[in-house]
Formats: C-alpha cells, sequence, structure tokens
C-alpha cells in the first residue's frame, strides 16, 4: 500500500494584503486567532492553516534527510503561510513538505491564523 502524501506547507513571501486590501486588517481582526511568539519560539502549524505575519518575522528552515538544514525564507510582516492536508511539494513554487520544514520566530513575532481563502483577491 502506497504512503499517503505528506501535508505540505505553501509560502507566501510577497502578499502584502494589507497594503492591497487596505480594509482587509479590520475585517480579519474580527475572525482571526491571534498567535504571540516569544523569540526562538517554534510554531507547530495546524493542518489545514492559513498563517499572516502581522509583526515581527519568521524564519522557515527545512531538514534534509543529510542531515543539513536550509533556510527557505525569513517572512517578514504581510507573507503568509499555508498548510494542507497533502499536495505536491515544489521548491520552485514554495511549496515543501511540512514534515521537514521548522518555523521559528526571530524576535517577538505575533501571527494571525486567518480562515482559508484570506489570501483571495476580493
Amino acid at each position: 500500500m502506497p504512503a499517503a502524501p505528506a501535508p505540505v506547507l505553501s509560502l507566501r513571501r510577497d502578499e502584502h494584503l494589507f497594503s492591497r486590501q487596505p480594509d482587509l486588517a479590520g475585517k480579519l481582526s474580527q475572525v482571526r486567532r491571534l498567535l504571540p511568539l516569544a523569540p526562538d519560539q517554534l510554531l507547530h502549524a495546524a493542518v489545514p492553516a492559513v498563517y499572516l505575519i502581522r509583526r515581527g518575522r519568521l524564519r522557515v528552515t527545512q531538514l534534509l534527510p543529510d542531515g543539513r538544514e536550509i533556510t527557505r525564507a525569513v517572512l517578514q510582516a504581510g507573507a503568509g503561510l499555508e498548510t494542507q492536508d497533502a499536495g505536491v511539494a515544489d521548491a520552485n513554487l514554495d511549496t515543501y513538505p511540512l514534515p521537514d520544514m521548522v518555523l521559528a520566530a526571530l524576535g517577538e513575532t505575533e501571527l494571525w491564523q486567518v480562515p482559508a481563502g484570506s489570501f483571495d483577491p476580493d
């Protein structure tokens, strides 16, 4: 029996949601779940889930089978990430296998867990 596909993490580096949709911050503040992270605290992402970096920075690294660790992104305020139950990991599309990823706050960071579709244009 083939193994089930692993959950994936998709990075949305250049979303800049609040500059593209200025009224979105007010709308999301009513439905978001606040996730404050202390410096160096790890985010254990739920699946499926959508996160928005509200302030601070989040480092995204990948642990490779040979033991190396590669920083894939340092996400800043306005960027986001999304987890899905299963999918195709593709480094060219900023999609990675979630079990291989480490998400750590760089300094004090505030994330919002927001409803699915929050990155979609109006």
